[in-house]
């Protein structure tokens, strides 16, 4: 394994210098081993816009891999849009790159499940073949129905996609999924069916574009009767909305909108930020925390806990037999 340190011209606020690591006995090209590095610190931010990356050769030498396939690495990086090369410059982060989705939150994952294997004997190696098989094989079908469910929160797309394996076990292989993501997923995987809350039915139809077929699955009674409660306020009374993002408290608004709410002043504040939490504590009549804030514990510097309300929900017994329907359906057709 060979290691040298990425010297980029770092903004003031960036760190130092990142390294690289080649293991020349895998089984990944070296070109897609220093390629996924590079991405990886790029879209967690550790590498930085306007970061310089070292010069072609400087690199290859340091790592003792040839220049061109440095070069091809730069290009790739290029042509995903990571790094442009400016004249005199050399090859740059870009000022814009592609944004990574909770890379944080990918780290732990990969990290705990490099952990695991490594305590029953496995190398990081036999992990990244098996990710690839498996990776591989999704974009196929497989023995049971595998369902994608969409919602605006990946608390909630996680949480709902366990209920409904522990639901239908052995049956279906439920995963969850942001619902601006759900294009790509239906891109890059194979799924048979995809679910969503009724309070999304449109937007998941419009982005599964007609490729797959949509579950609507409705809320239990408790969910409609905190909408009812909310409605039911006098005009004037303030409800505060604790939430992970803006596209959280716009779904609530919308809810409630529909419900035919009037005349309540909504008030967002997203995860982590205290001071509007304390606004909240003083001047809310009500307070809907989603399954995120709860987690977060923001619910415990409230005063006056009687306030809070969940903003969660549970399956309708009829929903979990539309699913059912559509599970047997594709079982039916695979027949």
């Amino acid at each position: 394994m060979s290691t040298v340190d990425i010297d980029p011209k770092m903004p003031p606020t960036g760190p130092s210098g990142r390294d690289l690591d080649v293991t020349r006995d895998s089984d990944v090209p070296i070109s897609t081993q220093i390629y996924w590095q590079l991405v990886y610190q790029i879209d967690s931010g550790r590498l930085l816009p306007g970061a310089r990356l070292s010069p072609v050769r400087e690199l290859g030498a340091a790592l003792r891999v040839n220049p061109n396939t440095i070069r091809a690495v730069y290009r790739r990086l290029a042509d995903a849009g990571y790094v442009m090369s400016r004249h005199g410059a050399g090859t740059l982060v870009a000022d814009r790159p592609p944004k990574g989705r909770r890379p944080d939150a990918l780290a732990g994952i990969v990290s705990e499940m490099l952990r695991r294997a490594a305590q029953a004997g496995f190398t990081a190696d036999e992990v990244a073949a098996a990710t690839f098989a498996a990776s591989s094989e999704r974009r196929r079908p497989g023995p049971r129905v595998r369902v994608l469910f969409a919602e605006c929160t990946t608390a909630d797309a996680g949480y709902d996609a366990e209920r409904l394996n522990d639901e239908f076990a052995g049956q279906i292989e439920a995963e969850g999924t942001l619902l601006d993501e759900l294009p790509e997923r239906l891109d890059r995987f194979h799924y048979d069916l995809v679910a969503t809350t009724t309070f999304h039915a449109d937007e998941a139809q419009a982005l599964a574009g007609g490729r797959i077929p949509v579950v609507a699955m409705l809320v239990g009674p408790g969910y409609v009767e905190m909408v009812h409660e909310i409605s039911g306020l006098p005009a004037g009374s303030r409800v505060g909305v604790v939430c992970a993002s803006e596209r959280g408290a716009e779904n609530i608004a919308e809810t409630l909108a529909i419900a035919g709410t009037q005349g309540v002043e909504l008030q967002a504040v997203l995860i982590g930020d205290m001071a509007g939490l304390a606004e909240l504590n003083e001047t809310a009549d009500l307070i809907l925390m989603s399954r995120e804030a709860l987690a977060h514990g923001m619910d415990q510097d409230l005063e006056r806990p009687e306030r809070v309300r969940p903003w969660t929900y549970e399956f309708d017994p009829a929903a979990i037999e539309h699913l059912r329907r559509a599970i047997e359906h594709v079982v039916t057709a695979r027949a």
